[in-house]
């Protein structure tokens, strides 16, 4: 389980996450909402220990993430980054293969080849293994660091849960890959592992989110459960923006739609 407790960072004289506490347990995924300038990827830094807090505590598996050396943290967790600067010519099963660096003693054993062709396969890049990485699309490269940080934390079956930590996994990719990424990620929580994910397309939360944490100005507006905390009125003071959730007759996903016909990208741009 991953715990965070009462989490204070000051990010300027005028903005700071304050207070934020919230679990997350094996089997969920867990969407980190908010409008832009919220610190969503400040706070997943923080919780990831790539940031330092000013006070307050993470716990991953029971222990403070302060107790982890990097290299045993980097075998339990992964982070998707929004950007990633790969600029050498790698191959990408090259670039895959390097999640497998923390598992190395001195070099790639059978089960890391077996895990690296897995992942290949489960994000549907098997058919690029042997091209450059710097040739492919961005959405290309995406998929591929998704692959990367997948083979980072799978292998046999542990009795903890591993965490798969996210910030806008859905960059670059366009609807059909928007859509593999997430089920590629809500099947491994339901593998037992952990999954939090920034992300900035409310149909996406609600299609595969377990939980959601609403930030607003560093304040976190809500956590729990998604119908319980995606509500009309959460979301509308959230995103400044009024917003209603709509439920098809069909029966499927509900989907959020904005109302903004009265509102002029003067007031937008003011607020």
């Amino acid at each position: 389980m991953l715990r965070v407790q009462n989490i204070q960072f000051r990010i300027s004289p005028n903005l700071s996450l304050s207070n934020i506490s919230f679990d997350v347990q094996a089997g969920e995924v867990v969407a980190i909402l908010g409008a832009n300038g919220a610190v969503k990827s400040t706070l997943l830094k923080i919780i990831t220990g790539a940031l330092k807090m000013n006070s307050g505590n993470v716990f991953i598996n029971d222990l403070p993430i302060s107790y982890w050396t990097s290299k045993e943290l980097s075998k339990c967790t992964a982070v998707m980054q929004q950007q990633n600067q790969l600029q050498l010519p790698f191959t990408v099963c090259e670039v895959v293969m390097m999640g497998r660096y923390p598992h190395f003693k001195t070099k790639a054993t059978l089960e890391d080849e077996n895990i690296v062709a897995c992942v290949l396969e489960k994000t549907g890049i098997q058919k690029l293994k042997d091209r450059n990485y710097l040739s492919l699309s961005g959405g290309e490269q995406q998929r591929v660091h998704l692959a990367r940080v997948l083979a980072q934390i799978s292998g046999k079956k542990n009795a903890e849960p591993r965490y798969l930590f996210m910030d806008e996994p859905s960059n670059n990719l366009d609807i059909r890959h928007q859509h593999s990424a997430l089920n590629v990620a809500k099947e491994f929580a339901q593998e037992g592992n952990c999954v939090v994910a920034v992300l900035h397309d409310l149909n996406l939360a609600l299609q595969y989110a377990d939980k959601i944490i609403l930030l607003k100005n560093g304040a976190m507006k809500g956590f729990g459960a998604v119908s319980t905390v995606m509500t009309n009125e959460s979301l509308s003071d959230v995103y400044d923006l009024p917003l209603t959730i709509f439920y098809p007759p069909s029966g499927s996903h509900p989907m959020v739609i904005p109302f903004a016909n009265n509102i002029n990208n003067n007031e937008l741009i003011n607020n």
